[in-house]
């Protein structure tokens, strides 16, 4: 297969109707002009061209093809559209509208190879590691920036990360029951993937928890009059109490029931009279004051008590926070939470965020930093560019639809000319995000 594109001849002809000649010749056509338009946003909001600055290229200039930066692009747009296998570089890297994005015009883009010494030599160590973390806190800017600046709500959660063979860091998790990676994400009520860390499978799911936020809040704190913090149970802690409110930060989390909060509520438990609503749910919500052990202090708890039509027993739950909401707000604002599990699906389901098959474990967080960037280039673009649409769109919508549009591309006169079907139905997205500013 030669750099431009040409391969040799092969025909297939399907047997309901052998007139029909199918060939991989089109060395000229791509199936994903979508490479375009997250260069676009990557060069617009300068996310990833200054990690060339931040990494010590020890590679002879006289046989180098491709710069790191160039590969680092290619790695990212390619797990953005929905080629997360380093595998896939082999064909892809002579796709036109790759090699374009990529800024390698006539010249075919990085193989599997490269990119795989790619993540395991330079960017799986300390300094490759810090320079994604820096093109991650770019792209986080950029999408805070442009939102409301009275308040920030940010999400905290962890998920499974299943693995197999011995892979650094894998171990059993007891709670996923699986061997597997457990890592940490940061999101914000808006779906922006502030931060990720990949952990050892066998650690808690707090583990590391401040040091993890700490970055977050020193840097974004400054730049909202409200900061809110939402989690779980596994993230409700004394020393997570503390810290926030030494920061000015107002938190809603998820506490688990033990028998002094039974006590506390068993005044509330006997079920409302009359005739339950149409959903069979009657709902309670109670304010109460408790102080743990291993607590400084008395803290605000608010307990949901809900009955459901044929259950004998209600079911019970509880949020600590320190607002001064009223209790169905408090309840109202952690059960928005739920949003950051959606995120992680998505990025899981779509992006492969959970595709760490790498021996090293560096290695495999350069992988996940890799996920979450291309993560955050189209959600640039569904924030950002996405109009006049009735339903967030999702993840999954925006590759199939935006990223995954084939076109045909010719070079004539020292112009590219990128030809898209004129039945494309979604091409006022295309001029949403390639005509700002012209």
């Amino acid at each position: 297969m030669l750099d431009s594109g040409e391969s040799r001849k092969e025909v297939i002809r399907p047997d309901f109707n052998r007139a029909i000649m199918i060939d991989f010749q089109g060395a000229t056509i791509t199936s994903d002009v979508g490479f375009l338009l997250m260069r676009e946003i990557d060069d617009r909001f300068k996310i990833i061209a200054p990690m060339g600055d931040c990494l010590e290229d020890l590679r002879s200039p006289t046989h180098t093809k491709h710069s790191l930066v160039q590969m680092i692009r290619q790695r990212i747009y390619q797990i953005g559209a929905g080629y997360e296998d380093c595998n896939d570089a082999d064909f892809l890297r002579i796709d036109p509208a790759l090699r374009l994005a990529l800024g390698k015009d006539h010249q075919a883009g990085a193989g599997q190879s490269m990119l795989s010494r790619l993540e395991n030599d330079i960017l799986g160590n300390e300094a490759g590691l810090q320079a994604l973390e820096a093109a991650l806190t770019r792209s986080t800017d950029t999408l805070l920036k442009r939102k409301n600046k009275k308040r920030l709500i940010i999400d905290l959660d962890s998920t499974e990360d299943p693995a197999h063979g011995k892979q650094e860091g894998v171990a059993y998790n007891g709670h996923f029951a699986k061997n597997c990676f457990h890592p940490l994400f940061c999101f914000t009520s808006e779906g922006d993937c502030l931060r990720a860390k990949l952990r050892p499978g066998n650690v808690h799911s707090a583990d590391g928890t401040l040091e993890f936020i700490k970055p977050l809040v020193e840097r974004y704190r400054p730049w909202f009059k409200l900061f809110w913090l939402r989690s779980d149970a596994a993230f409700a802690n004394p020393g997570t109490y503390e810290y926030c409110e030494e920061h000015r930060m107002t938190y809603f989390i998820r506490l688990p029931s033990n028998k002094n909060l039974d006590r506390l509520v068993a005044p509330h438990l006997g079920r409302p009279v009359g005739r339950p609503p149409q959903s069979g749910i009657q709902v309670k919500i109670v304010d109460l004051h408790y102080q743990a052990k291993s607590w400084s202090r008395p803290r605000r708890v608010v307990a949901k008590i809900e009955w459901h039509r044929g259950e004998l027993f209600p079911r019970i739950g509880f949020v600590i926070t320190n607002s001064r909401l009223p209790a169905g707000k408090v309840i109202k604002v952690y059960n928005g939470r739920a949003e950051i599990e959606n995120r992680i699906k998505e990025g899981k389901n779509t992006l492969r965020w959970d595709k760490t098959s790498c021996q090293r474990f560096e290695a495999n967080q350069a992988r996940l930093q890799m996920g979450v960037l291309a993560y955050n280039l189209l959600h640039m673009i569904r924030q950002f560019y996405v109009w006049g649409e009735e339903v967030k769109r999702s993840m999954e919508w925006l590759i199939k639809r935006l990223i995954k549009v084939g076109a045909r591309i010719s070079y004539h006169a020292r112009r590219w000319y990128v030809h898209v079907a004129s039945a494309f139905p979604l091409a006022h997205h295309y001029r949403a995000v390639l005509a700002w500013g012209s």
